[in-house]
């Protein structure tokens, strides 16, 4: 039997899994009230210097050094996953590159990571999909893995939106009107950081790894939240996060009882979300069926770390030590456009 008849083979019961995951987070940091502070916003919008601190719960978030590429914060990620993954890794077939911008225009970023990690994969390619890129690098990895075109693959991303962070702070310094900043000051609440994960096949006699993927797409929100970069450098766009988020806890809500139904399953034991700030944050803790304790946050201290968010969540959950075999995690991510996606993933 060949490679590729046994992977078939193996594919009919086998579900895809995360054999290993890492994280990279730039060293410094930058605290929510300086930036408030910098732009006045006590003065200039009438908003308390301690809003994002406290009324959103961002207390912090790291921030690249200014000639960082986005391929600087997935490579240390990336190499941190293979190294763990235990998997020699010329059986990686496939890397996927899901950040939100890419080092150049061309070739596709994958293609940096992979050579200077030594890979050796045939598929390699970039895809994007807002703060939902990587759930989406996974569902499409998911279906190259059951197809039995790869063995292995790798998933990884860095991002680095501190770059409109810091051009959303200089325009706010200079004074606008209270609609427009308002419209604006999404893009002060996100931070840098990478992320990876190794994806394979479970064994035959192992009932662990992604269930479900549930994703549903509404395309009239796309004006809610975006952003371009002009010919001088500078940005434009806007992120009024207001809608856009209350549109995707709206989503979510309607969907996670459909979500459990298709997965079998009661109730989640853990829960990983998108993160955006406190008010979604509880939301999804809400109607999600877990408590508190069983959510991992970081938007408190990361603020939003776009599609970063479900490997550093991923990992911290791992080094809770308290994930017992068995465990069903379920997984509430969105992306502007707007997507939105749950699934269900059991240790």
């Amino acid at each position: 039997m060949n490679y590729h008849t046994s992977m078939r083979f193996q594919t009919e019961i086998a579900n895809t899994k995360i054999l290993s995951v890492g994280s990279y987070l730039p060293e410094q940091t930058l605290k929510s009230d300086d930036i408030m502070s910098e732009i006045k916003s006590d003065i200039q919008y009438d908003i308390p210097i301690n809003w994002m601190s406290e009324s959103m719960g961002i207390k912090e978030r790291r921030i690249s050094p200014a000639d960082f590429q986005p391929s600087d914060l997935a490579i240390p990620a990336a190499k941190k996953a293979i190294d763990e993954s235990n998997i020699n890794p010329d059986l990686i077939d496939l890397v996927i590159f899901c950040g939100i911008e890419r080092d150049h225009s061309e070739p596709a970023t994958a293609h940096t990571i992979q050579a200077r990690l030594n890979l050796k994969a045939n598929h390699v390619f970039d895809m994007s999909n807002a703060c939902f890129g990587f759930m989406h690098a996974i569902e499409t990895a998911n279906h190259f893995l059951h197809s039995g075109t790869v063995r292995h693959a790798l998933i990884c991303t860095g991002e680095i939106p501190s770059r409109i962070l810091l051009a959303a702070v200089e325009y706010l310094k200079a004074g606008v009107d209270a609609e427009t900043a308002q419209k604006t000051l999404g893009a002060l609440t996100v931070g840098d950081a990478g992320g990876a994960v190794i994806l394979g096949l479970s064994d035959i006699d192992e009932d662990t790894g992604f269930k479900l993927f549930h994703t549903k797409t509404d395309s009239s929100h796309v004006d809610k939240c975006y952003y371009g970069v002009n010919s001088d450098g500078t940005f434009h766009g806007q992120m009024n996060m207001g809608p856009i988020v209350g549109a995707s806890i709206w989503m979510h809500r309607k969907i996670i009882d459909e979500t459990l139904l298709m997965l079998g399953w009661n109730s989640f034991d853990w829960v990983l979300s998108h993160q955006t700030g406190k008010r979604p944050f509880e939301k999804f803790q809400s109607f999600s069926t877990v408590d508190n304790e069983h959510m991992i946050k970081t938007y408190d201290t990361l603020a939003n770390i776009t599609s970063a968010t479900f490997p550093i969540n991923f990992e911290k959950l791992l080094n809770t030590g308290k994930l017992r075999s068995g465990d069903k995690i379920g997984g509430i991510h969105s992306g502007s456009g707007l997507v939105v996606g749950e699934f269900g993933y059991q240790i």
